[in-house]
């Protein structure tokens, strides 16, 4: 099965009730290829258009997402303690008891895993029942420290270290907290290890982001990619954000919940960090936050307490949200620039947008339905906000599943330009027998999307054709054919 069809399969379930655990059903080493099973996501339940909650204690670190954005996992101040805070609920369900203040911690679509430093122990919890599952000892020496997994993913576990010999991040398997079956390059770059990381998941679990900053970070931004058992890392030690005028660095790499587009200080880019704008009818905008599920982003709105919302890190602006915090609860807008993606939070299907103040006793939830806010006044709309596959292999076929927003139904859809052979179904799904013996490397589509209003929509997007992978998933050098990567 294609990477295309394991994705939709995943995707099909994403938000299905869960009945029972989903790792169990896998191969050792291959809990991450299991369907995920998520909790089911409904409007939040609260009275108003917002309300403030309180924390059982104060927090450390960053909070972290889990069941699909559903909860937020919490480390108690000066307690071996876990506040597990139901955001539909709008309530703390759960203060876990895990024996250590000395944590990391990960959490993923029914799942929450533990790592005691000071123990040297990893734990999985059900976060179903909240019961410890398994507990493992890392190996004697081992310098894991930190630990990180797609909040709607069966894995995999990405571990790595601050301090110690060896840098190179690798992963461990859901199921058996064990190394996983995914394999990862032996190639050798800079080490990882003693570097103040930023280590981002998307939320399917296919793309990991690490990026530093600072004054002079040394380390600058590593993209591990994940197709199956393969993973491919790419390094850029020189791509290190932006400078302000404080002479630091801001590099904030965040990749997006399906794992195709990345979000940074420069505008929103490929997984390969390739910008958007040179082969897509995208206009990237910067410093952009994606919503933890689907296809919208928003961003802070310079001098004032707004947030702006946008499609898939792209222009136009669709809508602004105001009053989100106040002044007292968080600095300026330089300053918040470098947290704004751990406080802020985003969930469409829950219509919340959640914020947690410089106080960390505390989280602000505020009730907001983009598609009211769009049809206000009676306002007629249509533009899609799926971002396209764009990667397709000769002698299999290739498949994108088109999302839109529209308050004037149904919408038609055609292809207007692209290979021969290429449809897209009444429901919006485009498909494409990739001939084996195809001679292009690049088709550029252009899809058209029409609503009763007379509103149209034209998405205009490049599909890159490549031999089915080889050795670490890459594409094998014909005679005479200069790589993709090469050309660039």
């Amino acid at each position: 099965m294609n990477s295309a069809k394991v994705m939709a399969c995943v995707f099909l379930l994403l938000w299905a009730g869960v009945q029972e655990t989903s790792v169990g059903q896998s191969k050792p080493g291959e809990a991450h290829l299991v369907p995920v099973q998520l909790p089911p996501l409904s409007v939040t339940k609260f009275e108003g258009t917002k309300i403030t909650v309180k924390l059982p204690a104060p927090y450390v670190n960053d909070a972290v997402d889990g069941g699909g954005g559903r909860y937020l996992i919490f480390q108690l101040q000066d307690k071996k303690q876990l506040a597990i805070f139901d955001v539909v609920e709008a309530r703390t369900v759960k203060v876990l008891d895990v024996g250590s203040d000395d944590l990391a911690v990960a959490a993923g679509a029914d799942k929450l895993v533990v790592l005691l430093r000071d123990q040297n122990q990893i734990e999985r919890y059900s976060l179903q029942t909240f019961e410890k599952e398994l507990s493992v000892a890392l190996a004697p020496g081992d310098p894991v420290s930190r630990i990180t997994m797609g909040a709607a993913s069966n894995g995999p576990i990405l571990v790595g270290a601050e301090t110690g010999e060896s840098g190179h991040p690798y992963f461990l398997d859901l199921q058996t907290l064990q190394p996983s079956a995914i394999q990862m390059p032996e190639e050798s770059w800079e080490s990882v290890e003693g570097q103040d990381l930023l280590v981002k998941a998307s939320a399917n679990g296919r793309i990991f982001c690490l990026s530093q900053s600072g004054v002079d970070p040394t380390f600058g931004t590593m993209v591990i990619s994940v197709q199956r058992n393969q993973a491919r890392v790419l390094y850029f030690k020189d791509l290190k954000g932006f400078k302000n005028e404080d002479g630091e660095y801001l590099n904030v790499v965040l990749p997006g919940p399906e794992g195709k587009a990345i979000y940074t200080e420069r505008g929103t880019r490929f997984p390969d960090l390739f910008l958007l704008d040179k082969e897509t009818d995208y206009r990237p905008i910067p410093h952009g936050i994606p919503a933890l599920h689907g296809d919208l982003c928003m961003t802070l709105d310079s001098g004032s307490s707004a947030i702006n919302i946008y499609r898939t890190g792209s222009l136009p602006l669709l809508t602004t949200v105001p009053d989100i915090w106040t002044k007292d609860r968080w600095p300026d807008y330089n300053a918040g620039l470098k947290t704004a993606h751990a406080r802020l939070r985003y969930l469409p299907d829950a219509h919340l947008i959640s914020f947690l103040p410089e106080s960390r006793d505390e989280i602000i939830l505020h009730r907001f339905d983009i598609d009211a806010a769009l049809g206000q006044a009676g306002n007629k709309y249509l533009f899609v906000t799926s971002f396209p596959t764009r990667d397709a292999e000769r002698g299999e076929t290739y498949q994108y599943q088109v999302r839109y927003k529209s308050n004037t139904q149904p919408v038609k859809y055609q292809v207007l330009r692209g290979p021969a052979g290429m449809t897209v179904t009444p429901e919006g799904l485009v498909q494409w027998d990739v001939p084996e013996n195809s001679t292009s490397d690049i088709e550029r589509i252009h899809l058209l999307l029409e609503a009763p209003s007379g509103h149209r929509f034209l998405q205009a997007f490049v599909i890159h054709v490549a031999y089915k992978p080889g050795v670490l998933g890459e594409p094998p050098v014909k005679p005479d054919r200069k790589s993709r990567a090469s050309r660039r």
